[in-house]
C-alpha cells in the first residue's frame, strides 16, 4: 500500500464529503453492531477522522491518529467531546493501556499491521481495506489466510458502499480527479462523471460505489504473541 499523502485540496474535498456522504456513518453503524457502548475505540485511517466521529455516536470514547499535523489540525477543529486526535504513527504507538477495540481503515495488510495489533487492543480488531484494486484483494486474502493457518478465528464481510463527492467547480473536479486517477479528464467525460445538485455553493457531486472487506477478529488470541506475518 503507498503512503497517503495529505494536500490542503484533499482535506478541503474530504471536508465537504463529510456534509454529503453517509459513507463512513454507515461503515461505523456495521463497527457498532460488534461493540458495547462502554467501549474505548482505538482507529487509524478513515477519512479526515470521519469514522470517528460517527464511531464516538455509538461508543465512549474514540482516539484517532494521524502523521499529517494538516489534517490532525483540520479534525481537532470539528472532532466531538468524546474523540481524542492525536499526531502520529499508529504503527509505533504506545499506550498506556490497551484499548477495547482496534479499528484499521486502509492502513495495510498483514504484514504491517499484525506486529502492531496486540500492542494496542485487548478486545475485537476490524481491519478494512478497498477491494477496486487487485492490490486490495490480495491484502484481503493474505490476511484471511495468515489467520487461518495461525488458528485465530474470524469473520469476513464483503460489501459495497456509495461514496457522494461534491465539488465548488467543473474545474474543482477535474482537479480531485487528476489526483485521483493521475490522469486529466475530457470535459465529455467529466459531463458523464458528474451530477447537478442545485446548491450554489457545492453545484456538483460524483457518485461511486466502493467496495469494501471487513476482516473481524479478537486481539486477545494467544497466538498474535508470536509473529505471524
Amino acid at each position: 500500500m503507498e503512503e497517503f499523502v495529505w494536500t490542503d485540496a484533499q482535506i478541503r474535498w474530504m471536508s465537504d464529503a463529510s456534509n454529503k456522504s453517509k459513507f463512513y456513518y454507515d461503515i461505523a453503524e456495521r463497527i457498532s453492531a460488534y461493540l458495547p457502548p462502554s467501549a474505548r475505540v482505538f482507529n487509524a485511517g478513515g477519512g479526515l477522522g470521519d469514522l470517528a466521529v460517527w464511531l464516538s455516536y455509538h461508543v465512549e470514547q474514540v482516539t484517532v491518529i494521524d502523521s499529517d499535523p494538516k489534517a490532525v489540525a483540520a479534525f481537532r477543529a470539528r472532532c466531538p467531546h468524546n474523540v481524542v486526535a492525536m499526531l502520529g504513527d499508529v504503527l509505533s504507538y504506545a499506550p498506556d493501556r490497551l484499548y477495547d477495540a482496534l479499528v484499521l481503515y486502509d492502513v495495510g495488510g498483514a504484514e504491517r499491521i499484525l506486529p502492531v495489533v496486540r500492542e494496542l487492543s485487548r478486545a475485537k480488531t476490524f481491519v478494512l481495506l478497498g477491494r477496486d484494486a487487485a492490490e486490495g484483494e490480495a491484502e484481503i486474502s493474505k490476511l484471511r489466510d495468515t489467520l487461518k493457518e495461525a488458528g485465530i478465528p474470524f469473520l469476513y464481510e464483503a460489501f459495497e458502499q456509495e461514496y457522494v463527492q461534491p465539488f465548488r467547480s467543473q474545474e474543482d473536479a477535474k482537479s480531485y480527479f487528476l489526483f485521483h486517477w493521475n490522469r486529466a479528464v475530457p470535459a465529455g467525460e467529466l459531463s458523464g462523471l458528474l451530477q447537478e445538485t442545485g446548491e450554489k455553493e457545492l453545484p456538483y457531486a460524483y457518485r461511486e460505489q466502493k467496495k469494501l472487506g471487513m476482516v473481524v477478529f479478537d486481539a486477545a488470541n494467544p497466538a498474535l504473541k508470536k509473529p505471524l506475518a
